[in-house]
């Protein structure tokens, strides 16, 4: 497996289209913004707008493709995954912190961190074995786009029950123009994939419903 080790030029083009790792690159760096935008908006409101369970695995996702595997495109995709994985680990934390302040349920407020820990705890070993038993492809696109579905899926849910006053639309953009452009590029890398390139339209189109909402929402509130 050779996405084992980490790469050894800046950027593989002998093995990915140049149009495609451009699009990959973008997406990844907007991406990037979501996070930063997310840490801002924790710092400012003492409030994480990414739902706790898709944090922890976030969270895992990153820590694998981080330390155990990485990102055959090369050394500047794997730098981004890094960085990506450090503002997980702060974002995380704020989790933590503060999350269980906008829960509404008193069973899961009560026990709050415990479920968040015991979630991420779950989830590294299910991104690991994904990956060890050929699941997935050599830039984690299978395993991350399966991650992005259940985002795109909570991120409406959450902002109806919580207010999307406290959403960002930095956030909003950045995670659809990322993950769009992301999945522009696997159409380059992988051709015959169609799971993840299906995964990667639903999760666009989700997230195109999802700053629609926002702003319908926020509207409302003025």
């Amino acid at each position: 497996m050779a996405f084992t080790t980490y790469p050894e030029v800046w950027i593989n083009t002998q093995d990915f289209s140049t149009t495609g790792l451009i699009f990959n690159g973008i997406g990844c760096a907007f991406w990037v913004i979501a996070y930063v935008a997310i840490v801002r908006t924790m710092i400012k409101k003492k409030f994480v707008e990414m739902p706790f369970f898709i944090a922890a695995g976030n969270l895992a996702w990153e820590f694998i493709w981080s330390t155990t595997y990485f990102p055959d495109t090369g050394i500047l995709f794997a730098i981004q995954y890094q960085g990506a994985f450090l503002l997980d680990c702060f974002i995380f934390y704020y989790v933590l912190k503060h999350g269980a302040e906008h829960i509404k349920m008193p069973e899961i407020k009560k026990h709050f961190k415990i479920i968040c820990i015991v979630c991420l705890v779950a989830w590294i070993p299910v991104n690991y074995f994904f990956v060890k038993n050929g699941f997935d492809t050599s830039i984690g696109a299978n395993s991350g786009f399966i991650l992005n579905v259940i985002i795109s899926v909570l991120y409406p849910v959450v902002m109806i029950q919580t207010g999307a006053q406290w959403f960002s639309k930095t956030v909003a953009w950045s995670k659809m123009l990322g993950t769009g452009l992301i999945t522009v590029s696997l159409f380059f890398f992988y051709p015959e994939n169609q799971f993840v390139q299906t995964l990667g339209i639903i999760v666009l189109v989700l997230d195109c419903f999802y700053i629609y909402l926002l702003y319908l929402f926020q509207k409302k509130r003025v």
